[in-house]
């Protein structure tokens, strides 16, 4: 293609994840609403609040890529925008698309005819079914909502926190269990699940057809002229495994927190309410995670730590080596994976060294670079002595990099 036509063209591209404004929206009057919605936002994505009592909070998705492509661009518009607004509580729904020209609008001297992409089908094939069809229906939802949304499930918990917006005050904030039994929350689920693929990378539709699955979802609730108004703050998704003999083996699949909440501790809450309802019931062996992100690991290894020390959990072990045996036992009383409950032991033994030139740092070297081995059989069977030593030590390296990192944090 001639370049000057691929330049021309290339300014028909639009990054997707940047073109998705994705909106809570919450007020007390339709009108409110219809005002708020019309504002631009585009230029800052920070909340703002009407004087009419409606609020909108709005950011970009990190991923778009399930709906969009591999690539993230959409061909044919210039000044796209894809407005996905949800009410803040119920997610009650609304997509609007807009931009400022079509490239099918435009006169072209190719031979071949051009075509903007589809924008709007290949987002509504992730949304729920029923979505709102006007801006008005929308404004409408949201100020009845407001008003009368309540989470579904069961309320398990709830904790104090400070609100997205900063200042002093602290903002109440709950956690419901629901199942997909309900046919309500089932309902729900299909509006909340369209969440995944914008912010958990490699996310997949979970079966509702299945009971063994678990949500937790956290909200964070508002008086509103004395009337109690809720909006979702994120959720976690939990499957229960059959453990032999009669007990079931809880496992984290999803977890987000959206992201105007993050960074105020939501996370940790929820994490720390389900691994005490873990520990608390009998029926359940321990809690392992899916996939986690890096972001998880960390929140994760840090509650962990926190717990286990405070517990002292690792009061009687002096130093490494540390017998499969013990790691069990540990691993059994405090419902850990035995992954998980290795990796933490490693911190905590980490933790009693004062020195790397002593005894007990040379023990904990081999015992880690043995753990390291017999990980990664598969992968350092085919290198020779030299290569696998060094392959190890690399990573013993970044592991003991890693532990401290965590330990600076607890």
């Amino acid at each position: 293609m001639d370049p000057q036509v691929a330049a021309s063209l290339s300014q028909w591209a639009t990054e997707s994840n940047s073109a998705v404004f994705i909106s809570l929206v919450s007020g007390e009057t339709a009108d409110g609403v219809v005002k708020a919605l019309r504002t631009d936002l585009a230029a800052d994505c920070m909340p703002e609040d009407d004087e009419d009592g409606a609020d909108v909070i709005q950011f970009h998705p990190a991923f778009t890529y399930p709906i969009y492509g591999e690539h993230e661009r959409i061909f044919g518009y210039k000044g796209l925008r894809i407005q996905l607004s949800y009410a803040a509580g119920s997610l009650a729904t609304l997509l609007e698309v807009d931009y400022a020209k079509r490239i099918e609008q435009m006169d072209s001297t190719l031979a071949v005819p051009l075509k903007a992409d589809d924008v709007d089908g290949p987002m509504r094939s992730v949304l729920a079914q029923n979505i709102c069809s006007t801006r008005e229906e929308f404004a409408q939802r949201v100020a009845l909502d407001t008003q009368e949304f309540r989470p579904i499930g069961q309320k398990v918990h709830e904790y104090k926190a400070i609100g997205e917006a900063g200042g002093n005050e602290q903002l109440r904030y709950e956690i419901y269990e629901s199942g997909f039994e309900s046919s309500e929350f089932r309902a729900y689920h299909e509006r909340m699940q369209t969440l995944v693929l914008f912010f958990i990378e490699g996310a997949q539709f979970i079966d509702m057809g299945d009971e063994r699955w678990r949500v937790f979802t956290v909200f964070e609730r508002l008086d509103v002229n004395g009337v109690a108004s809720y909006s979702l703050v994120g959720f976690c998704t939990m499957y229960r495994f059959y453990h032999w003999p009669d007990r079931k083996r809880p496992r984290i699949s999803q977890f987000l927190i959206l992201p105007p909440f993050q960074g105020h501790g939501h996370g940790s809450s929820l994490y720390r309410f389900i691994y005490s309802m873990v520990l608390a019931s009998p029926e359940y062996a321990d809690l392992s995670v899916e996939d986690p992100s890096e972001a998880f690991d960390d929140m994760r290894d840090r509650n962990d730590m926190r717990y286990l020390l405070k517990h002292k959990a690792f009061d009687h072990i002096k130093c490494a080596p540390v017998s499969r045996s013990d790691i069990v036992e540990l691993q059994r009383k405090f419902k850990l994976s035995l992954r998980q409950m290795t990796r933490c032991l490693e911190i905590a033994l980490l933790q009693k060294i004062k020195s790397e030139s002593s005894q007990e740092f040379r023990q904990l070297r081999l015992f880690i670079k043995k753990r390291i081995y017999a990980q990664n059989t598969d992968l350092l069977q085919d290198l020779d002595a030299d290569d696998k030593k060094q392959k190890v030590a690399e990573s013993f390296a970044a592991v003991i990099d890693d532990y401290r990192r965590i330990l600076s944090l607890i």
